[in-house]
């Protein structure tokens, strides 16, 4: 492909034609796109004596991950401690582990050949391609997904963080779009990620580590700026998630008296027994909760109705994913020529709660522009029927500790955690004067307002430290 003669007709810069090499299998266009061609070849025009173009697999081995069992079931329980990585734990240049799914050490033991250690790099190879992230978490063991490829370098010779950045740049994003094929299903093949070439620092016939520290630590001015920012605007919207319990003051107890006691053996056959629901944390929850100003969610809303999804080229459509749980805002949808599977249409104001695992806090306010979208059914939507409330507090209530606690001990399911339309209609919200909720709304509403702005610049500081990193080793 290296030699492949590129004619591009300067008027309409989106035609081009090839010449055929023999090795040549595909005839797209992301594989003969000129720009990417261009770029990469005038990396090898420049014929610098310390910088070289290699292939990603002669400085580092590439390894697949795995899929989880067939039948494997995810509980969310102290015996299933073991991380589990998946595509969508990528993000932001790392490997989250918070938001990893846990498994258990049996399941662990049958896929325990395809681990991710500290220091290995991520990259997604499946659905959104190209992301790619560092597992900075020392951890015993560490389970992925067969959508993410494994990056581990020769640390002698290769500074990890110097592949990350130069694969997060453009250089490296526009080859995995090169590389990716498919048509229903995008996917980035494990022998195509390896031959992703990186344009690295090398003294004589020896990679350059001095050099790749040099230009890191250049970079670095800005990254560790851009993420101290990031972190204390995250800890701004934490605090946010704090304001009604700080503001009403109604004791939460302590969650550790409810490690041993006895059922009511009693009690209503139609009563739940399980362990999670009679524990006495939630009675004395609820019990405290009931000595204030209260009322049901189920008396304070109703169900949305379900409404008709009027047929269309494209949908809109609003999955789990997209509702930021630490902001408690949809932050994304995406175009869907089908739905596939029920759905639920989305209108403005009405609020929005995941049924699946609730207590964590995916709560969200329907926006003006989200009105006629539609949604995962795993989202119940409800619309405010009380007077006593306020929209913006009621979100606000459900969203803390108050809320979710009672959640957290009344999920239900086997394989999948989640509430139950009973639980829900049930669940005790504190309702203080109207001057108190306007005050608890307007604290939020001004703490995230400046989060927003801090996790803007971080952005910006961000985006400015991949430039600088990837300038300074090109040019």
């Amino acid at each position: 492909m290296a030699t492949t003669k590129l004619q591009i007709f300067r008027d309409e810069p989106l035609i081009f034609g090839v010449n055929l090499e023999e090795d040549d299998d595909r005839l797209d266009c992301a594989w003969f796109n000129p720009v990417t061609e261009d770029k990469i070849d005038d990396l090898r025009k420049k014929k610098r004596n310390d910088r070289r173009l290699v292939a990603l697999k002669t400085i580092a081995d590439v390894k697949g991950g795995k899929r989880l069992p067939k039948g494997t079931v995810i509980i969310g329980s102290e015996a299933n401690d073991i991380p589990y990585v998946r595509a969508k734990d990528i993000k932001n240049q790392k490997v989250n582990l918070d938001t990893a799914i846990k498994i258990s050490r049996e399941t662990h033991q049958v896929i325990q050949n395809y681990q991710l250690h500290t220091g290995d790099l991520g990259i997604t190879i499946v659905g959104t391609i190209g992301e790619i992230g560092i597992l900075e978490d020392v951890v015993e063991v560490c389970d992925f997904t067969e959508n993410i490829a494994k990056v581990r370098v020769n640390k002698d010779s290769v500074l990890t963080r110097f592949i990350l950045h130069f694969l997060d740049s453009e250089y490296g994003k526009m080859q995995t779009e090169k590389f990716t094929v498919g048509s229903l299903q995008f996917k980035l093949s494990l022998t195509s990620c390896r031959n992703i070439e990186i344009y690295i620092p090398f003294v004589g016939n020896n990679l350059d580590v001095k050099v790749q520290q040099e230009i890191l630590d250049q970079a670095y001015n800005l990254f560790d700026r851009a993420e101290q920012q990031r972190n204390e605007g995250l800890e701004l919207i934490h605090r946010a998630s704090s304001v009604v319990v700080e503001k009403l003051k109604i004791p939460i107890p302590d969650e550790n008296i409810g490690v041993t006691f006895m059922g009511n053996l009693d009690a209503d056959p139609l009563t739940r027994l399980d362990a999670l629901f009679n524990n006495p944390f939630r009675e004395r929850l609820i019990m405290n909760l009931k000595q204030h100003p209260h009322e049901r969610l189920g008396k304070l809303t109703k169900p949305q109705g379900k409404g008709s999804i009027s047929p269309t080229d494209y949908y809109e459509l609003v999955e789990m994913e997209q509702i930021d749980e630490k902001t408690g805002r949809i932050v994304s949808s995406q175009e869907v020529p089908e739905l596939g599977s029920k759905k639920v249409l989305l209108n403005a104001n009405s609020i929005l709660i995941a049924k699946l695992q609730p207590e964590k806090g995916k709560i969200a306010i329907v926006p003006n522009e989200y009105d006629g979208a539609v949604g995962s059914s795993e989202l119940v939507p409800l619309v405010l029927e009380s007077p006593d409330v306020s929209l913006k507090y009621l979100w606000a209530a459900l969203r803390s500790d108050y809320v979710l606690k009672q959640w957290e001990y009344e999920l239900t399911g086997s394989s999948r955690m989640r509430i139950g339309s009973t639980e829900l209609k049930q669940t005790i919200v504190p309702i203080p004067d109207v001057k108190t909720q306007n005050e608890i709304t307007a604290e939020i509403d001004e703490m995230i307002a400046e989060s927003d702005r801090m996790l803007r610049d971080a952005d910006d500081l961000f985006n400015e430290a991949k430039k600088r990193f990837i300038s300074t080793v090109v040019n």
